[in-house]
């Protein structure tokens, strides 16, 4: 294995600085591997080069600071990429809060709120939908209307489906298709 003289270099302090704390070299050189691969993730989750650059470092730092383990970590790229992607989290995380605590200070809190709501047109509308959804389920015959609420609503699949009615699988689809162009057919002035 070649080693520049620049990987030479942090080798060198790394193993010099950190030797007296037990970390765990397998982790450090799996760092070292993966480093390409977790800066690219970093800058995927956050879109910002910098920040990507700094909770790789971070990552590193915690991973440093790790000392050898009776039992080792069984994948540490797996492990590696669960650093980073905690630690974008909890960079997501204090930067989410002082945006809410920045708009809370700077407006009423009732035009706030207000501004959080949907239109009322919006409201309006979903509500109308939902009705013409209900009524839709109550006009299918009561078989499609029951096969359709256990597989659509529920996640059943067909053969818990099966065993909870006594139907076949050929009939199960049967009143799901009945049901799905029904419920397509009465909604469509909604889509």
């Amino acid at each position: 294995m070649y080693v520049s003289g620049n990987e030479f270099t942090f080798l060198f302090v790394f193993m010099t600085f950190f030797a007296s704390r037990q970390i765990s070299v397998n982790l450090v050189r799996a760092f070292e591997k993966e480093r390409a691969s977790l800066l690219r993730l970093a800058i995927r989750k956050l879109g910002n080069p910098d920040e990507a650059k700094d909770i790789v470092q971070d990552a590193f730092v915690r991973i440093a600071g790790i000392k050898d383990r009776e039992e080792p970590i069984n994948d540490p790229p797996a492990f590696l990429r669960t650093v980073v992607l905690n630690l974008i989290r909890d960079h997501q995380r204090r930067r989410n809060a002082g945006h809410i605590v920045e708009l809370k200070s700077g407006h009423d809190p009732l035009e706030w709120a207000a501004e959080d709501r949907p239109p009322a047109d919006s409201v309006i509308y979903h509500r109308q939908r939902l009705q013409a959804f209900e009524q839709a389920i109550a006009s299918l015959p009561t078989r499609s209307r029951e096969v359709f609420i256990l597989r659509k609503l529920h996640g059943k699949t067909h053969d818990e489906i099966s065993a909870a009615t006594g139907l076949s699988k050929a009939a199960i689809e049967k009143h799901l298709y009945r049901a799905m162009t029904t419920c397509r057919d009465l909604m469509k002035h909604y889509d």
